[in-house]
């Protein structure tokens, strides 16, 4: 069967030889959203930051993917820059690490696909600024951001809801405790991206439950799956 899903898995790398590990798990899918963390824009620490690697050095082994990067760090343009050239499709930048001004700027700049991410506890206000220069919005599942299997934070549900209601356009997306019970919440909405970390690489077989959760997520929104 193939499929066209809304699912998207996602790695935090502890170390390159970690994320060698975690690619192997979800070989063959057709897109990775990377989170990096740098311990001083939240407190997890991920790979490159612990060992001051070169991101470059995961080029060859991420060009398999469509890559999303999320900048979950305190410069993210220098990050950027960086997973640019390290093949990165797509970036995301959390608007409480950079100002309007610089992301207009690297926006109207950058080659691919940029969105804007906000924590839970930032007022949606602060938001609108950054969407004229926005491909999409990512917002966040999860109250305490940088690691996997936190709770989920339904007041996610309302943020959705009404950048959907003000925005009908606008492209949303989630990350954060994703999985077959909020999904029965989520579906709902019917986002073209739901970004699942603990789920699927967790899972005893994550090819698997990307599939399983690929056909809830198609099903509950009303979407027609090809066989």
């Amino acid at each position: 069967m193939s499929i066209t899903s809304p699912i998207i898995p996602a790695i935090i790398p502890r170390s390159y030889d970690d994320l060698v590990i975690q690619v192997a798990k979800i070989k063959g899918l057709p897109e990775v959203h990377v989170d990096v963390v740098d311990g001083k824009f939240v407190e997890a620490v991920s790979w490159p930051y612990h060992d001051g690697d070169d991101v470059r050095k995961a080029l060859d082994l991420l060009s398999i993917f469509s890559l999303e990067v999320d900048l979950m760090v305190e410069k993210p343009l220098p990050a950027a820059e960086a997973w640019l050239r390290a093949g990165a499709d797509q970036l995301v930048f959390h608007i409480e690490t950079i100002s309007v001004e610089a992301f207009k700027h690297f926006a109207e700049q950058c080659p691919v696909t940029v969105g804007v991410a906000l924590s839970s506890r930032t007022a949606l206000s602060q938001l609108y600024p950054y969407l004229p220069y926005a491909d999409y919005v990512q917002c966040m599942g999860i109250a305490v951001i940088g690691s996997q299997g936190q709770p989920f934070d339904e007041s996610a549900i309302l943020r959705l809801g009404q950048l959907r209601t003000e925005f009908p356009s606008l492209a949303l997306s989630i990350d954060g405790s994703v999985n077959e019970n909020t999904l029965q919440l989520l579906a709902q909405l019917e986002l073209p991206r739901m970004i699942v970390g603990s789920a699927i690489m967790q899972a005893v077989e994550p090819k698997e439950m990307y599939l399983r959760l690929s056909k809830l997520a198609l099903s509950k929104g009303g979407r027609v799956t090809s066989s």
